[in-house]
């Protein structure tokens, strides 16, 4: 009788622990199916997100932006419509694993300061080049920047009768010329919030090599050129004044 109790039991554990191991191994496959899909929804995005065009019109918000097909246009009184607004440009930022060249005549949104700042700290290779008369109200940020080791060129422009600007508007990130990668980031658009909010403008992104190594080269003509002319008295004078002569 006893043998038959244990032999009753052990049957009854060799049944659950059979019926366990398919659980277990259904969970598990399931728990891999749902990552695996994550992962293809995130690349799927992230693709989508960097080639597209997104077209800003005045208090009317924005549209192109993956995966959105409608208009996004967030309420005046929402707190966060400047995030909503400039998800594009903080998209470009916050995706960067090692390398970004800013081209921009003007940045004045302390938002995209912060997300500069931000990735220089999460170890991405950051250079800035801005129009030093474009950029006075946001000497401290810029400050800040320097202060934390990213690599700053001011324009300076000493014409008399014409001032020449540094117009661009464009920022290249990851490039590599190893596994011809690399993302650009390109348009109408300073990096403030008028640009985004009360103007019309557009923002081109695109995965396209080509493309990248040509704003790449140009990015390294213009700043390697800006450096050495921030080297003359004159310049250094300027930078000393404006407390930037730490770069």
């Amino acid at each position: 009788m006893l043998p038959n109790i244990f032999e009753d039991k052990l049957a009854l554990v060799t049944t659950s622990v059979a019926a366990l191991i398919p659980l277990y191994a259904w969970k598990f496959l399931y728990s891999n199916f749902n990552r695996l899909k994550s992962n293809y929804k995130h690349e799927k995005l992230f693709e989508e997100r960097h080639n597209c065009t997104v077209m800003y019109s005045a208090n009317r918000g924005m549209t192109g932006w993956p995966p959105y097909t409608e208009r996004i246009v967030p309420e005046i009184t929402d707190p966060n419509l400047l995030k909503i607004l400039y998800e594009p440009i903080l998209y470009f930022f916050e995706t960067t694993e090692r390398s970004l060249d800013i081209a921009m005549m003007l940045i004045s949104s302390k938002l995209f300061f912060a997300d500069i700042l931000e990735a220089h700290r999460r170890g991405v290779k950051i250079r800035l080049i801005i129009n030093y008369d474009h950029s006075t109200s946001s000497l401290p940020e810029i400050r800040e920047l320097i202060k934390e080791g990213v690599k700053v060129a001011p324009y300076i422009s000493h014409k008399q009768n014409f001032s020449s600007i540094m117009h661009y508007k464009y920022i290249v990130k990851d490039y590599c010329e190893l596994t011809e990668t690399g993302y650009t980031l390109t348009g109408s658009a300073n990096l403030s919030s008028n640009a985004f909010m009360t103007n019309y403008e557009d923002v081109t992104i695109s995965s396209d090599f080509a493309m990248a190594k040509l704003f790449h080269e140009n990015f390294e003509e213009c700043f390697n050129w800006i450096h050495n002319e921030n080297e003359n008295l004159i310049n250094k004078t300027v930078l000393l004044d404006a407390n930037l002569d730490g770069m």
